[in-house]
């Protein structure tokens, strides 16, 4: 067991009123005159006559005597238990003795540990980041997305990847592959699925599509035959979450598709 710690509070105020008091020195005599300044003292400041001061209201630990405090709420312990354990060190802080002030700053604190340390700063910035940059446009409608989107075809796209960053397009495509992004994570985690693809004759040229589907998720399996509309997103590098093997490849973020029937 740790020793009992203590703090002083400030004393109050000392009043004598068997005695005169001078209103500018502030002292307190029993003859006629100030003894420090040669005032005469006012009438109203006069032993029997002057009103006795206001009592200042304290706070449960503001006395004059010793506050002693428990060694697991001190300071330092508290501190400790919000790195350590954010909800024990909240408890201790909420039950101890402390300035109410000083909790709400504490117990903000760490409650904001306390999230950053269970969803992860990744998953915060990555959630600000959508929020401030979303990856497919989520304020249009269905059919004026597809109406924004141009054709392209497999090996323009491929080999002219950078032009198309951030138009809108859409193309015909076969699925050859399906996987997940290891990387993925927060907000983002509802994008991590990746079709590797290509054309529908079997071009050697391929290219991904990151599941961003609005509508209708269509959990596509190899052979699909697909129709896609969405906006281009450059040259992506994505690790599979089954043996984090990297997928390099020209990619294209999807907001909507249709599967064709064969």
């Amino acid at each position: 067991m740790g020793r009992m710690l203590g703090a002083f509070d400030d004393p109050q105020e000392l009043d004598r009123p068997d005695l005169n008091k001078c209103p500018d020195c502030e002292c307190y005599f029993s003859g006629d005159n100030c003894p420090l300044c040669g005032k005469p003292c006012p009438e109203d400041m006069r032993a029997g006559n002057r009103k006795p001061p206001k009592k200042q209201k304290h706070r449960r630990s503001s006395s004059s005597r010793v506050t002693f405090i428990e060694w697991y709420h001190s300071w330092w312990f508290i501190i400790v238990a919000l790195i350590v354990f954010p909800i024990a060190g909240i408890a201790l802080l909420v039950t101890s003795p402390h300035k109410r002030s000083s909790k709400i700053t504490f117990v903000v604190i760490g409650a904001i540990y306390l999230v950053i340390s269970t969803v992860g700063i990744g998953t915060i910035i990555g959630g600000i980041a959508q929020l401030i940059d979303p990856v497919v446009d989520t304020t249009l409608n269905r059919e004026e997305y597809i109406e924004k989107c141009e054709d392209a075809s497999l090996e323009d796209y491929y080999r002219s990847v950078d032009s198309y960053k951030d138009k809108f397009v859409s193309m015909t495509l076969k699925v050859t592959e399906v996987f997940v992004d290891g990387d993925a994570y927060g907000i983002n985690r509802k994008y991590t699925t990746y079709y590797m693809c290509t054309d529908a004759s079997g071009s050697r040229f391929q290219i991904m599509v990151r599941n961003c589907v609005q509508d209708k998720n269509e959990n596509l399996v190899v052979g699909d035959v697909i129709r896609v509309y969405g906006e281009g997103a450059g040259n992506v590098t994505v690790y599979d979450a089954k043996d984090y093997a990297p997928r390099s490849a020209p990619c294209i973020n999807v907001a909507y598709l249709d599967v064709i029937e064969p």
